[in-house]
């Protein structure tokens, strides 16, 4: 396991239709951003991506051109061993520490030498950090 960072995600609200996930990551491949970790689901009318890019400052500028909103948004990514248990070695610590998560995300691969990607916003982001430190 590598250790925790603490990233900004980009937070994308868009309505809620078919192609926005096409939508969304045109913008961002156009620019020859890389994304790194994304969750996306659709409520009540609209669609939410979280998204961790290389490069927000100029995502963010290209996905607000097309008038959806964009915030950042402080999250905790873990990179993670791709094999059995590796997340539960983080989940209990995480635990241990009483820290409350509000959500989580990962990204996994094929091969057992890809690595994870854990993401996730606890209540206090900062305890968390320090608890898998």
């Amino acid at each position: 396991m590598a250790g925790p960072r603490l990233v900004e995600q980009l937070v994308i609200t868009t309505e809620d239709k078919p192609g926005m996930l096409s939508d969304v990551t045109e913008v961002i491949a156009g620019l020859k951003v890389n994304i790194e970790a994304i969750c996306a689901y659709g409520m009540e009318g609209k669609a939410i991506f979280y998204i961790i890019t290389r490069d927000n400052t100029n995502a963010k500028k290209a996905l607000l051109s097309k008038g959806w909103q964009v915030k950042e948004d402080e999250v905790v990514v873990v990179d993670l061993e791709n094999k059995p248990g590796a997340l539960n070695k983080i989940a209990a610590k995480l635990k241990a520490s009483g820290i409350n998560l509000l959500y989580c995300y990962g990204s996994t691969g094929e091969r057992d030498t890809f690595p994870c990607h854990f993401v996730f916003k606890a209540e206090d982001n900062k305890a968390a950090f320090a608890a898998l430190k």
